[in-house]
């Protein structure tokens, strides 16, 4: 069962791109994470009716959770589309996903207090130089180069956030977790998203109309409920260094996406994924190498 989430975590995660694309024709950044954080929020609920855990957090953990909810769900759930909606290749922008586990390795520094290794050091150093040496390509992918350091703050507040959540919110359980980041940034976000569609009223035929609704829809049941859902079981069962995997697939799927839709797939871009994936391979090594480690002792 594993492997099988393993394959849909990454079909879901990997198509979310170019869902927010689709919803990007009709619906405006807000509305957009709007839609998602709460057709989440009501799958991850659904789940949990059917649990034994219970929802009720109190005051000092919910203060916490909030402040993630902020910072790694409200945040890149709308800058994403912000900067699709801008006219950037969603196959470019998923290319920015496997900063995620070396941008944590830089955060695990101050907030964990954790050294890295040479191996950890080594795969953050590469990767963010290919990242730098991709993003002189930007412009060719529809992305203006004004906009890449905001792209990379998407993974950045993914790496504060996890790292957060590791040192504050060890003994909550991962689903209690999950559910209430997506309905605290969902509540937050209401005002926003009712402000933009009252300034900004979707307006598109209705054939535009279907694609971006059903859209909306996939990203936040499948895409983010059920992906969250399943990655969470993942990590009880297989532990985050087989979870955290699916970032060296994300992009992968992201690419076949951007080929159906005739974006542009230059080799500067595919050799700087491949080399950003050696990266993340190396990283995970040494943090597989030295849980065994810790493991004999």
């Amino acid at each position: 069962m594993a492997y099988l989430y393993f394959v849909i975590i990454c079909l879901l995660f990997g198509s979310n791109f170019k869902l927010m694309d689709e919803a990007t024709q009709v619906f405006g950044p807000l509305t957009i994470a709007l839609g998602r954080l709460w057709g989440g929020a009501i799958v991850l609920l659904m789940v949990l009716r059917f649990s034994k855990l219970n929802l009720a957090i109190d005051r000092n953990t919910l203060a916490k959770i909030l402040f993630v909810s902020l910072l790694a769900n409200a945040y890149p759930f709308a800058i994403q589309p912000w900067i699709l909606s801008h006219g950037a290749d969603h196959s470019f922008l998923a290319t920015f996903v496997p900063l995620t586990p070396l941008l944590t390795i830089v955060i695990a520094i101050p907030m964990l207090g954790v050294r890295p290794t040479w191996q950890q050091l080594t795969g953050v150093v590469g990767g963010l130089a290919l990242i730098v040496w991709i993003s002189s390509d930007a412009e060719s992918h529809n992305l203006a180069l004004s906009l890449v350091p905001i792209a990379v703050t998407v993974p950045l507040s993914y790496a504060i956030g996890n790292t957060f959540l590791r040192r504050n919110l060890h003994g909550v359980p991962s689903l209690v977790v999950s559910t209430h980041l997506l309905l605290l940034a969902g509540i937050l976000l209401v005002p926003l998203a009712g402000y933009e569609v009252w300034n900004h009223p979707p307006q598109a035929d209705p054939a535009a109309w279907r694609r971006a609704l059903l859209a909306m829809v996939v990203l936040g049941t499948l895409g983010t409920g059920a992906c969250i859902g399943m990655f969470v079981e993942l990590v009880q069962d297989r532990g985050p260094l087989f979870a955290g995997m699916v970032t060296y697939v994300v992009p992968i799927i992201a690419l076949v996406w951007g080929h159906h839709d005739n974006e542009t797939i230059s080799s500067q871009q595919l050799l700087g994924v491949f080399g950003i994936l050696v990266m993340v391979a190396l990283v995970q090594s040494s943090q597989a190498n030295y849980a065994a480690t810790r493991g004999r002792s």
